[in-house]
C-alpha cells in the first residue's frame, strides 16, 4: 500500500457554513429538546389515562358482570321454605324468569 503525502492536500475546508450559522445554535437546541419533551409529557400522560381506564373497565366487569348484578334470585333459604318448585317461579320477576329462561336454554336444561 502506498504511504499518503499529507502535506501534498489541501487545507481547505471542503464545506462552506452560512455566516452567522453558529449564532444561535444553543437557542435552537434547547427549543427542539423543549418540544421533545412537551412530546414525551403528552404520551406518558395518554399511556397513564388508557391504563388507568382499562383498569377501571375490568373492576366495573368484575363489580357488575353483565349488567346482571339487580336480579332478585330467591337465595336457597326462601326456595327451601316454598313447598314446591311453582312456588318459587312464582316469587320471581319477570326479569328474573326471563334471564332464567335464557340461562337453561343456554345451557340446554
Amino acid at each position: 500500500m502506498k504511504d499518503l503525502d499529507l502535506e501534498s492536500l489541501s487545507r481547505e475546508m471542503p464545506y462552506r457554513m452560512p455566516e452567522h450559522f453558529m449564532d444561535d445554535m444553543t437557542a435552537r437546541v434547547m427549543s427542539q429538546i423543549g418540544q421533545e419533551r412537551s412530546r414525551h409529557s403528552h404520551r406518558r400522560l395518554y399511556a397513564i389515562m388508557a391504563g388507568a381506564a382499562s383498569v377501571a373497565a375490568v373492576a366495573l366487569l368484575l363489580i357488575h358482570p353483565f349488567g346482571m348484578s339487580n336480579l332478585n334470585v330467591p337465595d336457597y333459604e326462601s326456595i327451601s321454605q316454598c313447598a314446591s318448585i311453582d312456588e318459587v317461579f312464582q316469587t320471581m320477576s319477570a326479569d328474573d324468569l326471563s334471564v332464567y329462561s335464557m340461562m337453561s336454554n343456554y345451557y340446554g336444561n
